[in-house]
């Protein structure tokens, strides 16, 4: 391939304390059979073994200082790439092995602006995995169902994201599906029918019932945002208060190691420094 007419891809990778899973992640990007990829991880002042890790890989760009939440981390990610294509995996996710070249393949078409795969959900140790294709998305689907994001098989053209103005730090839980309606409102993705990455089910992950209320208050904010009717978001609001209900059920079985932790909507969630 050659480089020179090749699309450079930027991968950012927000992390806080994920020092048992971040190799991975890192290594399912350095071993893309793909010529001209930037992977920047910004890091929130880890306290475990992670940068440790982040030294002994010369070709990452990084920083670890604290931050505001997730949606800073990535726009701190934005302001360093130099990247055509932007990819956003967590720092407990991984890639599927060489689709660097498909994703870069898409996007030789001018009018696409983003493009959504399939992601396999797999557990801590990755011995199990569950494959299930990505579901529709367009605005209107969004916000009849903000269930539907699919955030670690997602790449943006980077003048797209330019456009909207990356993430909105003020979001903590679901700043993935606010921009996911901003970049609808522009252009629907391309759905692509290929599995691209793996999403990382584990007992760290925040599901807590504290974060069930604050992402229900969040999502409740941007739906009455673009104008949804108070009847659809009391739907959604009372299928949140059920979720929130199961989330107080499951948690003592996982505090004690014997179900996995899980979340109510599809999107991992970076822990300020």
């Amino acid at each position: 391939m050659d480089i020179t007419s090749t699309p450079k891809i930027t991968i950012i990778t927000p992390s806080y304390n994920q020092a048992a899973f971040i190799e991975q992640t890192i290594r399912s990007v350095q071993e893309q059979d793909y010529p001209y990829v930037q992977h920047i991880v910004v890091d929130g002042s880890s306290s475990d073994e992670t940068i440790l890790i982040l030294r002994r890989y010369g070709h990452l760009m990084w920083i670890s200082e604290k931050d505001r939440g997730q949606a800073d981390a990535l726009n701190k990610g934005l302001a360093l790439a130099t990247g055509d294509i932007i990819g956003w995996i967590n720092s407990d996710d991984y890639y599927e092995k060489d689709i660097f070249q498909t994703v870069a393949a898409f996007f030789s078409d001018p009018s696409i602006q983003w493009l959504v795969g399939n992601v396999i959900h797999t557990n801590s140790q990755g011995t199990q995995k569950v494959r299930g294709r990505s579901p529709e998305i367009s605005y209107e689907r969004l916000l009849r169902n903000p269930d539907i994001v699919r955030q670690q098989a997602t790449f943006f053209r980077r003048t797209l994201l330019d456009r909207v103005g990356g993430w909105n730090p003020e979001l903590f839980m679901v700043m993935d599906f606010d921009l996911w309606v901003r970049l609808a409102k522009i252009a629907p993705p391309k759905m692509v029918d290929k599995d691209l990455a793996y999403f990382r089910i584990h007992a760290l992950q925040k599901s807590r019932p504290a974060s069930v209320r604050r992402q229900t208050r969040e999502l409740c904010s941007i739906l009455n945002r673009e104008g949804v009717s108070g009847p659809a978001i009391a739907r959604l609001y009372l299928r949140k208060r059920w979720e929130l209900f199961k989330s107080h059920c499951r948690l003592p079985f996982v505090s004690l190691g014997i179900l996995e932790g899980g979340e109510t909507h599809d999107v991992k969630k970076h822990a300020t420094g």
